[in-house]
Order: structure tokens, then C-alpha cells, then sequence
């Protein structure tokens, strides 16, 4: 059987770029698939990994490269000797909070307690640095802003303390602390319970972050996409006789 094909130049080179586009918007989705299961991977094995139970530990994990986002810490300490509180804006309901940050040592915890102004656009109050002895929470990562983030983001101002993201500036510390993580305290204790630390921290419930991963649909549809295109594309040609065998 002999096959005579005769392509049209100009439906040629339309489907030829739209091939090159659709397919590789299907490999995009393929990396996007790669790099979600293994985030996802990273994810459980930090939620389901013993409590951390100081913040040594914690500065040892993150140097070795170990998973530690949304994962369970006890620790004992006080926090900064004459560091500030930062108040880093957010909204909810159609209010203006300020999450407060507070540092201990190389890291800095983020109270669940929020101070709401008094009007929009107003300052946020001052609080009272919060003194305490055995603090248990969960730990988070603070990934880097983008080109557009930072470009769109609103920028700080230092004078009334107002920040729109974790330690936006990196003027939060020097260059030795870690300020890629901070801790989401959940519970303050007494410093007479610090052997509670470790317990408590294992009675926290196991946060796991509600992340979807639709990628392998996605880059199904770009490449069954791709697959119709050469189908239309050949009952084309078959129609105006310029594809018999």
C-alpha cells in the first residue's frame, strides 16, 4: 500500500506551532506533576516525623536539608533579649490584622493572637513583647517572594511597623539567622512544665495542608489536545484529496 500526501503549506505551519505549544504546555504540566508528588512527599514525611524538642534541633534539621514544613516542635526558651514584636498585616472578614512575630534566638514564632486596627490603613498598636518559657507549635516555611510578588506586593513601613510578609526585607535579623522558617505557636506553657514540652507537642494534631494535585489531568488534556489536532488535521488533508493511500 502506497500512501500519496500532499500537505498545505499554511495549515502546515499553523498545526506545526500549535503542536510545539500544546505539547509543551503538556510537558510543563509533567515537571509541575514531578514537583508537586515529591512536595507532597516532603509534606508527610514532616508531619509524621517525632516532634522537634528544641530549637537546636530545629536549626540542625533545616541545615541537613530535612522536611520541616507543618512539622511538631516543643522547645524552651525566652524570647530575644530587646528585639521588637513585628506585626505582619493580613486580612480576614473584612478586617485588618497583624499576626505578631517574635524572635527566639535564630527563628522566629508567630503567635496565633492578632491585633486589629483601628481603622483600615491604620497603624498597627504596639504590642508588649510576650514573655515565655516552653512554647509548642507547629514549624513553617517561608518561601522567597517572586519577581511578581515583590513587585506587586505592598511595601513595608518600618517606622509603624507594618509589614505584608514574612520578614519582607530580611531587616528582621542578620545574616546568621534563619529566615526562611518561623514556628506557629499554637500553646505557651509555664516554665515549671517544661518536661510537658515534648508530650504536648505530641498531643498536637498532625496539620496536613490541603494541597491539590490535578497535574496528571492537566497534561492529559494538553497532549490529548495535541493528538486531536494531528486527527483533524489528517481528515483535512483526506478530504481535499491531498491524503489517499
Amino acid at each position: 500500500m502506497s500512501v500519496k500526501f500532499r500537505p498545505m503549506p499554511w495549515l502546515t505551519g499553523i498545526v506545526a506551532i500549535m503542536l510545539v505549544i500544546l505539547i509543551s504546555l503538556g510537558m510543563w504540566q509533567y515537571q509541575r506533576l514531578q514537583w508537586k508528588t515529591d512536595l507532597l512527599a516532603e509534606v508527610e514525611a514532616s508531619v509524621t516525623a517525632p516532634p522537634l524538642t528544641s530549637l537546636d534541633d530545629l536549626e540542625r534539621a533545616i541545615k541537613e536539608g530535612d522536611p520541616v514544613d507543618f512539622r511538631r516542635i516543643a522547645f524552651v526558651s525566652s524570647p530575644t533579649a530587646g528585639e521588637p514584636v513585628y506585626a505582619v498585616y493580613r486580612t480576614q472578614q473584612g478586617g485588618i490584622y497583624w499576626d505578631l512575630f517574635q524572635r527566639y534566638g535564630g527563628i522566629y514564632g508567630r503567635y496565633d493572637t492578632v491585633i486589629e486596627a483601628e481603622k483600615p490603613g491604620g497603624d498597627a498598636r504596639s504590642p508588649a513583647n510576650i514573655v515565655a518559657d516552653v512554647l509548642v507549635g507547629y514549624v513553617r516555611e517561608d518561601h522567597p517572594m517572586g519577581r511578581v510578588e515583590a513587585w506587586s506586593k505592598s511595601k513595608p513601613n518600618l517606622e509603624k511597623n507594618r509589614w505584608f510578609k514574612f520578614n519582607q526585607t530580611d531587616d528582621w535579623g542578620d545574616s546568621q539567622t534563619r529566615l526562611s522558617h518561623y514556628i506557629e505557636i499554637e500553646e505557651v506553657l509555664p516554665f515549671n512544665t517544661a518536661d510537658r514540652g515534648a508530650s504536648a507537642a505530641e498531643d498536637l494534631p498532625v496539620r496536613r495542608p490541603s494541597i491539590r494535585n490535578n497535574h496528571r489531568d492537566y497534561m492529559l488534556t494538553w497532549f490529548s489536545f495535541a493528538f486531536l489536532l494531528l486527527i483533524f488535521y489528517g481528515l483535512i488533508h483526506c478530504r481535499a484529496g491531498r491524503l489517499t493511500w
